[in-house]
């Protein structure tokens, strides 16, 4: 199917010549599968990279969270081991057996207490006591200062109210219990009890200074800008590396919503300075958790560094690629090139050209069987000449032998005599039939015919025959219809028949029959003149069948010529078979295609 004025998809690929062919598709192999390694290798090696990354700082955050459980833990033995301590230096103060102890006497035994209770545990800044009557015995002085704000405080009434077991109160800066009003701390309260009598003896608070908290993780990320914040359940800081940062809510967005109510483990979050991997570890003391903020751009910068040496590599393998495609095109495209040109040439009508073989690959083999094809083209074209001269020959012949000048004198002789007669009707059927029959010989120059035409031109000569011969034979034709349109060469029949009436009935000397016939037999159509006349010797039946195999010189010109034309119409495997007998009549076959192909 042709397609005109439009191109069709790929048409403009079928246009290119074949050395852009060669780069267009040669140069896609190289670069594609560049292109998806360099991709599959930096997402995998990515993806290694942060799990690997992952892994290392939920490792870092276990022992961060390992090591703020332990100081805790220790801060909570030291203000247990002050409950009893405190609690047997209070209670002897009033024994009976111990006598008065002055309250200087008091005083130092207390802060002895809580300075050793500071040195057995460093993790804890500073400690105080608070006794029933709101006096306040620091580790230091400075823990002393603002005592009357303790008063109606919420830590106060917190511990007031409890059972004597250890609270831990939120991180906060205050100006009262601790010893730099400025540094946030973390404290530790707990309510001491007389052990014997259950009543309460004071208050004991332990402070734990944020920048003790960093200072365990301060040191201990593996990666350069690694940062880390601890964030309560409310959302605030509470540590961090960065100081302004603590005590402040996490600001609104993503971040804020993960913290507080994600599930998730990790994620990825933009921030201003770029993409941040965030890692969530949980503190269950306090209900805390510690997040670990890493660079994002710190895991990949060796992944850029090999993307940019696949790249490198990519553009040498181009360089190459391309050089490679010319090398290719040249040994591929130029024999094949010489091989169009050629080719142009014969379809300019020059048949004479020869192709060079210069090598035995799949070019060299086109080569040779262009050559060779060319050779075959001529000898056909020589053949396919000599078959048309011959066929016109033939054809003239027979042409010439249907307008002897006799055959149209003696028709033209019956039609006077019909007029003389006064047979007007029978001269009106014999001059129709003569110019029916003529008008099928000549057939406006066409070769081929059908059968259905060849029968009228036949029932004409017929019709003209028995005018003249009466007495010698009677016809009948007895053709099935189906095969009626088949193709013929123009006078097969007649020309049989004619040899039939002359060289068969006419000699008999008696009255005889001729009979037409035809039908299909699979592939092939088949057609039988069958008369009753004098018949052939055997001699004469070899003599003719060997001039219709060309062996010898035709002895029945027309018998033979209609052969050959239905044998160079159609090919070797059909054409005419004779049977005869002597005395007994004679039958010609005539086989021919079904249904019949032109050759005009």
């Amino acid at each position: 199917m042709q397609f005109r004025g439009r191109l069709y998809p790929g048409k403009w690929f079928d246009r290119l010549l074949i050395r852009k062919k060669i780069m267009y598709v040669y140069i896609p192999l190289i670069i594609l599968p560049l292109f998806i390694l360099g991709f599959v290798s930096y997402r995998v090696y990515t993806d290694a990279i942060v799990k690997k990354t992952v892994n290392s700082v939920s490792d870092n955050s276990t022992l961060i969270t390992t090591l703020m459980n332990s100081m805790l833990t220790n801060t909570e033995s030291a203000a247990n081991i002050l409950t009893l301590n405190l609690n047997k230096v209070i209670v002897e103060k009033y024994s009976e057996d111990g006598g008065q102890v002055s309250d200087l006497q008091l005083y130092t035994q207390i802060t002895n207490q809580l300075s050793y209770a500071l040195l057995i545990f460093p993790d804890v800044d500073s400690a105080a006591y608070i006794s029933r009557s709101g006096v306040v015995y620091g580790s230091n002085l400075e823990m002393e200062r603002n005592a009357e704000q303790l008063q109606g405080s919420n830590m106060l009434t917190t511990l007031e109210h409890s059972r004597g077991s250890n609270i831990w109160f939120p991180m906060e800066r205050r100006s009262y219990l601790v010893a730099s009003p400025e540094q946030p701390v973390l404290s530790l309260g707990k309510r001491i009890v007389n052990i014997n009598t259950g009543e309460t003896l004071g208050y004991v608070i332990l402070n734990v200074r944020e920048d003790a908290l960093s200072a365990i993780y301060r040191n201990i990320g593996s990666i350069q800008d690694e940062s880390f914040m601890i964030v309560d359940p409310s959302g605030l800081v509470v540590s961090a590396l960065e100081p302004s940062q603590v005590l402040h809510p996490l600001p609104g967005g993503a971040l804020r919503d993960w913290v507080m109510g994600s599930a998730e483990q990790n994620l990825l979050q933009p921030s201003p300075s770029g993409k941040m991997l965030l890692i969530r570890a949980d503190i269950t003391k306090l209900g805390w958790q510690l997040i670990s903020m890493v660079p994002y751009n710190r895991l990949n910068e060796d992944t850029k560094t090999i993307t940019q040496l696949i790249i490198l590599i990519g553009f040498i393998c181009l360089f190459f690629a391309i050089l490679g495609a010319g090398m290719l095109s040249n040994l591929i495209a130029k024999p094949i090139i010489n091989l169009s040109r050629h080719m142009k040439h014969v379809n300019e009508g020059h048949l004479d050209p020869y192709l060079e073989v210069k090598s035995r690959d799949e070019i060299g083999i086109l080569a040779s069987g262009f050559n060779m094809m060319m050779n075959r083209v001529e000898e056909l074209l020589s053949n396919i000449g000599k078959e048309q001269r011959e066929k016109r020959e033939y054809e003239l012949a027979l042409i010439q032998a249907q307008i002897k000048p006799h055959f149209l004198y003696n028709t033209l002789d019956v039609i006077y005599t019909l007029s003389d007669m006064g047979r007007p009707r029978d001269v009106q059927r014999t001059t129709k039939a003569l110019a029916d029959f003529y008008r099928v010989v000549l057939s406006n120059g066409r070769d081929q015919i059908t059968l259905q035409e060849e029968l009228n031109s036949v029932r004409d000569y017929l019709s003209i025959q028995q005018i003249r011969y009466s007495d010698v034979f009677n016809f009948l034709i007895e053709i099935e219809p189906d095969i009626l349109p088949c193709i013929i060469p123009k006078l097969t029949l007649q020309p049989l028949v004619e040899n039939a009436i002359y060289h068969g009935l006419k000699t008999k000397g008696s009255f005889g029959e001729l009979i037409i016939s035809g039908y299909r037999e699979e592939s092939k159509v088949i057609l039988k003149i069958t008369d009753d006349g004098v018949g052939m010797s055997e001699e004469r039946l070899h003599a003719l069948e060997t001039a219709m195999k060309g062996q010898e010189k035709p002895v029945g010109y027309g018998i033979s010529s209609v052969h050959e034309r239905i044998r160079l119409y159609f090919g070797s495997e059909y054409g005419l078979q004779i049977t005869s007998k002597l005395g007994q009549g004679t039958e010609i076959t005539v086989n021919l295609p079904y249904p019949g192909r032109s050759g005009e």
